[in-house]
C-alpha cells in the first residue's frame, strides 16, 4: 500500500513512518462495479483515497435523475474538501468499475498531520488541483458546443474518459447519450476516427482538431 500512496502527489514526500501511520488508521476495501462509497449528506468522517479503479461523483435532481459531476480515476483523493471543512459530503459517490478504496480516519489524520504546516500545505495543494479541474470543466462547457467538446476530449485522450462506455462519457461531457453517439457516428462517417474494443483510434488528427481549435 505504501507504494500506491507514494504515487499520489499529496503523499509523494511522506516518509515510511508517516505512511505506516496512515496504514494503522485506515481500512482498505475492494468495491465491485456500481457500489456506493457514500451518499450525499453522510458524515465526512473518512478521507477516501482511490487506489485502483474509477469512481463517479454525482447528485440526483428533484426528479430523481442522476447528474454526473466528476469522474475520478486511480490514485487520487475523493471529496477531500468536505473533510477539511468538516461538513457532510455534498454529493454521492459510487464505483464505475471494480475499485480499491482506502478509508482513512480523518480525525486521526487531521490530528497527526494537519497541525504541521508542511503536511497542511500538501493537503491545500491537492485541493487547488481539484479546483483547477473544476474551473477547466466549467470553461469547457461555456466555450465549446457539443461537437467541439467531444472532439477535444478524444483528441487529448482525456484520462478521465479512458475505458468508459458511451453513457458515462456523455454524462462526463454534460450531454445526452444520444447526442454523444450522434457526434461519434459523424466522426466515423467522415473517416476521422474509428473505435476498437471500446477505444478510439484517430484517423485524421488535424480534421478532429479543427472542430475545437478555432
Amino acid at each position: 500500500m505504501k507504494d500506491l500512496l507514494k504515487k499520489i502527489p499529496m503523499f509523494h514526500d511522506f516518509n515510511d513512518e508517516d505512511l505506516e501511520y496512515i496504514k494503522t488508521i485506515s481500512t482498505l476495501k475492494t468495491y465491485q462495479k456500481d457500489s456506493i462509497i457514500f451518499f450525499r449528506g453522510d458524515d465526512s468522517k473518512n478521507l477516501y483515497i482511490l487506489l485502483d479503479g474509477s469512481l463517479k461523483i454525482y447528485k440526483n435532481n428533484t426528479k430523481g435523475n442522476e447528474i454526473l459531476l466528476k469522474i475520478l480515476k486511480t490514485k487520487c483523493l475523493v471529496a477531500e474538501l468536505a473533510n477539511l471543512e468538516h461538513i457532510p459530503y455534498p454529493s454521492s459517490c459510487a464505483t464505475i468499475s471494480k475499485s480499491k478504496v482506502l478509508a482513512v480516519d480523518f480525525k486521526k489524520f487531521e490530528e497527526h498531520f494537519l497541525n504541521d504546516p508542511k503536511f497542511l500545505l500538501m493537503f491545500i495543494k491537492s485541493l487547488t488541483k481539484t479546483i483547477l479541474m473544476l474551473e477547466q470543466t466549467i470553461s469547457l462547457n461555456l466555450t465549446l458546443d457539443s461537437t467541439s467538446k467531444v472532439a477535444k476530449h478524444i483528441y487529448e485522450a482525456s484520462p478521465s474518459l479512458e475505458g468508459m462506455n458511451h453513457k458515462i462519457r456523455a454524462a462526463a461531457l454534460n450531454m445526452t447519450p444520444e447526442t454523444y453517439s450522434r457526434i461519434i457516428r459523424k466522426f466515423k462517417d467522415n473517416n476521422i476516427l474509428k473505435e476498437e474494443n471500446g477505444k478510439f483510434i484517430i484517423l485524421d488528427r488535424e480534421k478532429l482538431r479543427s472542430y475545437f481549435d478555432i
